[in-house]
């Protein structure tokens, strides 16, 4: 039984490790996700990063403690493991809240309203053009529709050509004939739901890692309450085979007693 209490201490002292440096990697994962979806912000709907915001937070703070919990405990005591799964319990609920969150939001996403488009499109042609040209290169697009959205305009964008049809892509003087047909808005709205799945599948991972680790700790605190009851047991069954020995040297004691005043009388 020592044995094996002994094992799962330290696999406890392990399991803490390996879940701080997943909570980093899981920090890490969550602001980039968050990163991608304030990327396109002109075309991103909005609300899609608070679930992404909570993993971040939750990484973090679940570093914190398995770095604590590395350096202080050793998982000597009950209590300590008791607060330590206290602790992970409940930022497992709150990461399990957040992929649930992700998951509703991939299914709520849809096109932004017209008036908000047409607001966008004031400043896709003004303050905010490099970040449109950035992302008519980089998603291979044009507008927010498409092409079409620039009919009104002196001339398309030359970001909106399709250079890999060029030899000399870095050429910019040349007759743009092909441009992107379609427009960032779809792209944009697909690739905010890619990234709310990711997140899902994020906070999904991280939520079995914590289950089995709190699992693991839930069988340590069992174990050490068996361990407890055994103890008294034993301790119970010493004291009364000590207080049957005691009743037994006492009866002895007066048999003894019993027998030399029988023989002195029989003498007399």
């Amino acid at each position: 039984m020592a044995q094996e209490l002994t094992c799962l201490r330290y696999f406890l002292v392990g399991g803490a490790v390996i879940v701080g440096v997943c909570a980093v990697a899981e920090s890490i994962c969550a602001g980039y996700f968050i990163y991608q979806l304030y990327e396109y912000s002109p075309l991103t709907p909005n609300n899609v990063c608070g679930s992404a915001i909570i993993l971040l937070a939750m990484g973090l703070i679940t570093s914190a403690i398995a770095w604590c919990a590395w350096q202080f405990l050793d998982f000597t005591y009950k209590g300590q493991v008791v607060i330590f799964s206290v602790a992970l319990i409940i930022i497992t609920i709150l990461n399990t809240s957040a992929g649930i969150w992700a998951l509703v939001r991939h299914e709520q996403v849809d096109l932004l309203p017209i008036a908000h488009l047409e607001r966008i499109f004031e400043f896709a042609i003004s303050t905010d053009k490099p970040l449109w040209d950035r992302m008519h290169s980089k998603l291979r697009c044009c507008g927010i529709n498409g092409p079409a959205d620039y009919r009104n305009q002196d001339a398309v964008p030359w970001s909106c050509c399709n250079t890999m049809l060029f030899a000399d892509s870095s050429d910019d003087k040349g007759v743009c004939t092909t441009m992107y047909a379609h427009g960032c808005q779809h792209i944009v709205i697909n690739r905010t739901k890619s990234i709310l799945l990711h997140i899902f599948l994020l906070a999904l991972c991280t939520v079995l890692l914590q289950v089995c680790f709190i699992t693991c700790m839930a069988c340590y605190v069992r174990a050490c309450r068996e361990r407890m009851e055994r103890r008294k047991e034993l301790i119970i069954a010493a004291q009364s085979l000590a207080r049957a020995s005691k009743d037994l040297g006492v009866n002895d004691i007066l048999l003894n007693q019993q027998t030399k005043y029988s023989k002195a009388t029989t003498d007399v």
